[in-house]
């Protein structure tokens, strides 16, 4: 998995239901032990990880349709529910699943 990027595009945080900087930085941290590059609000990637607050989903709604993405709304991934507690986990599975 070396030399691929993923970026994190958040919400503009208006309503947030989870610790997106939290989430964000958890991520950032399991993926780039496994050699896997994160940015933050870029689309030239392999990969975007929406990341909204709340279950509007601004960060995809109002952002660049990128292609391989997960798409974190709230306590959901890819509009399926996530036990909280296991979203940073299931957020990494489905990036490693997609790259």
């Amino acid at each position: 998995m070396l030399d691929k990027k993923v970026s994190i595009s958040f919400c503009g945080g208006c309503n947030p239901l989870i610790n997106r900087g939290e989430v964000a930085n958890e991520v950032q941290e399991l993926l780039s032990a496994t050699g896997i590059q994160v940015t933050f609000n870029s689309f030239d990637t392999d990969l975007v990880i929406y990341l909204s607050g709340c279950s509007a989903n601004c960060a995809q709604r109002y952002g660049q349709r990128v292609s391989p993405c997960v798409v974190v709304a709230a306590a959901t991934i890819d509009a399926m529910e996530v036990d909280e507690k296991q979203l940073v986990d299931q957020i990494v599975i489905r990036v490693r699943n997609l790259l």
